[in-house]
């Protein structure tokens, strides 16, 4: 038996993502996931720096690697959906983050 699922590492770098309401969105996917009584399965978390700063709040599905770019607090409803197998891939998100990483790439 797995201890946890996932984790959710959400950057509350105090440079970037910390400025841009960070803590805010940890907090509401902390708060959903006790709500749909899922935070035995799957964790919040933060992470000092993802290195996909500027332009919104990032986050990793962890062990997963999914990235996820632009993380607002409106989007965890439906990142909670996508976990529990309920919704699609946050594909949008995911894009948004692979373009921070392909500019950071090419840097």
């Amino acid at each position: 038996m797995k201890y946890l699922e996932k984790h959710i590492l959400v950057c509350t770098d105090n440079e970037s993502c910390g400025m841009q309401d960070a803590e805010e969105i940890r907090d509401a996917l902390k708060s959903e996931l006790k709500e749909r009584g899922l935070r035995k399965m799957y964790r919040d978390g933060e992470c000092s720096c993802i290195g996909l700063c500027k332009k919104g709040v990032n986050a990793v599905i962890w062990p997963d690697g999914i990235y996820l770019g632009n993380l607002t607090e409106e989007d965890i409803p439906r990142l909670v959906d996508f976990l529990e197998g309920k919704g699609p891939r946050l594909k949008d998100l995911e894009t948004r983050a692979e373009e921070k990483i392909k500019a950071k790439l090419e840097s």
